[in-house]
């Protein structure tokens, strides 16, 4: 019986094939998870989006297929280390991860608490692996690379070899193919040996990194700029805010600010700001499903003024009107209304 696994697994080599749903960007926003995330798109979406996500004795396996552009603020669990890669056959035509330009065989390394920003500019596939803070070191270890304890203490980025980034992304698709039928292993032998292989892979492309990019805030003052501003929009999360605000914040000027913005997410923060608007707008429409405020007053709450305009630019986002955002999603509330 403990061969089952192995050959199971062997069957699936290949495949590539996920067993997720695909989803809109407004479930997608509500199902990532092993981070506190604010997620905003910046473009039409241009595919669809999917995600999930699978508990395998102490590991949590997460995969997301990403329909377009995006930017995503957050901090990791505080109790966990979690590596996020690239599938790289699916690799977006830029991500810029912290101010970095990433790659396909680049593996983003979080500690615990971790605050992190990324952007993408085109449709994407991530894998993440989180594990409980200390459950590395030991595993590494356990394999004669006691040298690896560090991982636990800085946000990096490592640049894997080609073969083995490949090894661990055949390695993930695998075992998430594993969960195609909703299978549950558990926390018994299969679960464990599942575990110890994707950990294995894990360890090898990290000992065989050629280059590491550290993303300490210390080291990189734009990061800390940042993580100031975009911490103090997480604080006002339904507040209008201006570029002033964010500055003030992050005890900088404008012009410091301006500077930050673009190498960090490759947008000015007037841009950013109204991408913010246009997603919170959306939020409010589709949150506020039993409330009697009307389209118009939901937008004024969030700082719109030329309503006109901003149907236009709300429209050439998400591809329909405020208001077919607000009926479609009354509609779906009515329908799942206990009769």
């Amino acid at each position: 019986m403990a061969s089952k696994p192995k050959r199971q697994a062997r069957s699936l080599r290949g495949m590539g094939v996920l067993p997720v749903q695909r989803i809109t960007f407004d479930v997608y926003t509500d199902m990532v998870r092993e981070a506190e995330l604010e997620l905003l798109i910046t473009a039409p979406s241009k595919a669809p989006w999917e995600v999930g996500h699978w508990v395998i004795n102490s590991l949590v396996l997460q995969y997301a297929a990403e329909g377009g552009p995006k930017i995503s603020h957050g901090i990791s669990r505080s109790d966990a280390l979690v590596f996020v890669f690239q599938h790289e056959k699916y690799f977006a035509n830029r991500l810029i991860f912290d101010g970095h330009v990433a790659h396909p065989y680049d593996i983003a390394v979080l500690p615990p608490s971790s605050h992190f920003t990324g952007v993408t500019f085109g449709p994407h596939r991530w894998f993440s692996i989180s594990l409980p803070a200390g459950l590395f070191g030991k595993a590494a270890s356990r394999v004669g690379k006691g040298d690896l304890e560090w991982i636990e203490r800085e946000k990096c980025i490592l640049s894997i070899p080609p073969k083995l980034a490949e090894r661990l992304t055949t390695e993930t698709v695998n075992t998430a193919g594993l969960f195609a039928k909703g299978t549950t292993l558990g926390r018994h032998r299969q679960g464990g040996s599942i575990e110890s292989s994707l950990l294995n892979s894990l360890i090898a492309a990290i000992t065989a990194a050629n280059n590491k990019t550290s993303l300490s805030e210390n080291l990189k003052s734009s990061r800390k700029i940042m993580t100031r501003a975009l911490e103090h929009v997480r604080s006002h999360k339904w507040e209008t805010l201006y570029v002033g605000d964010l500055a003030h914040a992050a005890e900088v000027t404008d012009r410091t600010l301006h500077r930050a913005f673009m190498q960090q997410l490759g947008i000015a923060p007037t841009r950013y700001l109204k991408l913010r608007q246009l997603n919170i707008v959306r939020r409010a429409l589709r949150g506020k499903l039993e409330s009697p405020h009307q389209i118009l007053e939901i937008m004024s709450e969030h700082g719109v003024s030329e309503f006109g305009r901003f149907a236009t630019e709300y429209r050439a986002l998400f591809g329909e009107s405020p208001s077919e955002t607000r009926r479609r999603h009354l509609q779906s509330a009515i329908a799942v209304r206990p009769k």
